[in-house]
């Protein structure tokens, strides 16, 4: 998926739901092309800015679209913000909170109360609104898993599902959830009234059902009405292309991190000190095992520009002496550095590199 079309394709939503509860006001923003929005700043998304343009509505915005004064303005909202959770059932966020004590897994053929804690909290949710009485949503839910399978598998950790019942019984919600053998969250039928936020994007209309994707603050970034298999790929597509931007070893990600982190950097440290930033790092595990190499350690000179000055690699029997020149060389050439910060002004500094290469 290009970076162009990262950026626009959430940029308003189909509307699937009843009227919620209001949100916080939207400001004005503008990009380096003089276009402006209003919207409520949300989460930094690696090398996007993610914004909430109404109860429905989201936007994505790469960082070197706007000025530097535009993303610190969007780290000092965002930074009152609960941030993701190491453990699941530790969270603050408003989805993860609405799920505790809520929701349900299958386990041998039946429903049982879902365990959330002892893994990282989500990065995003798909909850799936099926109605058990429109065949439609039996489809949707189906040709869902495969789909949900390999991005458990390339994301591990950073999505999960839910089964969001509409317009039919309990007793239909556990046969459903049992025929299709959902290998996601199944919301407790009897408590979905207090699952409000996600309530919000339920169907009105008997015969509908539906796919949101949303992130840990209930703010919509994907979204399909009464899909076909073409609009959930789609989703399932637009949903892996943003996962693989936000991928801090992706190299299309990160002019657009070093961006905004030369632009709040100062900001946050105006008062206290920071080490350099390693934004990209070159060496890919895959090849340095190819190569012999099980270790790497190495002394960076950074600039206060956030140039790479010096590399020494570190001999040793973890990396072949023929491997320490490219090594170097690598490092140097290819790195991606935000320089340390010392009470708000960017200084040279020394960075401590260490790799360990998976056996």
């Amino acid at each position: 998926m290009s970076f162009t079309r990262m950026i626009s394709c959430a940029a308003m939503l189909a509307v699937l739901a009843l009227p919620g509860t209001s949100r916080a006001a939207s400001e004005k923003w503008k990009d380096l092309q003089g276009s402006s929005f209003k919207a409520e700043a949300v989460e930094a998304l690696g090398p996007l800015g993610l914004f909430r343009t109404g109860r429905f509505g989201s936007r994505m915005v790469a960082w070197r679209a706007f000025s530097p004064g535009e993303c610190v303005r969007f780290q000092e909202q965002v930074s009152h913000q609960p941030e993701r959770a190491g453990d699941w059932a530790q969270s603050r966020n408003v989805i993860s909170r609405e799920l505790s004590g809520r929701v349900l897994r299958l386990q041998n053929d039946k429903l049982v109360p879902a365990e959330l804690g002892g893994r990282p909290e989500p990065e995003f949710f798909l909850l799936f609104f099926a109605n058990s009485g429109v065949g439609k949503s039996w489809e949707m839910l189906g040709h869902s898993i495969e789909p949900y399978y390999r991005l458990q598998q390339a994301y591990p950790g950073l999505v999960e599902g839910l089964f969001f019942g509409v317009q039919h019984s309990a007793s239909d919600h556990e046969s459903m959830a049992r025929q299709m053998r959902l290998p996601w969250l199944v919301a407790d039928f009897h408590e979905e009234r207090r699952l409000e936020t996600i309530a919000e994007f339920a169907p009105a209309d008997s015969d509908s059902f539906g796919l949101v994707v949303v992130n840990r603050a209930g703010v919509p970034v994907f979204s399909a009405a009464n899909p076909e298999d073409s609009d959930l790929k789609k989703v399932f597509g637009d949903l892996t292309g943003l996962l693989e931007l936000m991928n801090p070893g992706n190299p299309r990600s990160w002019p657009d991190r070093a961006y905004y982190l030369r632009a709040v950097q100062p900001v946050i440290h105006a008062a206290d000190r920071a080490e350099p930033v390693l934004v990209g790092n070159p060496l890919a595990p895959e090849g340095l095992s190819k190569n012999g190499v099980r270790q790497v350690d190495a002394t960076i000179e950074v600039a206060a520009d956030g140039q790479v000055t010096a590399v020494t690699v570190a001999p040793g029997p973890n990396v072949p002496e023929k491997m320490i020149g490219p090594l170097g060389d690598a490092l140097k050439k290819a790195c991606v550095f935000v320089a340390a910060v010392d009470h708000g002004k960017f200084v040279a500094a020394t960075y401590r590199y260490h790799l360990e290469v998976p056996r």
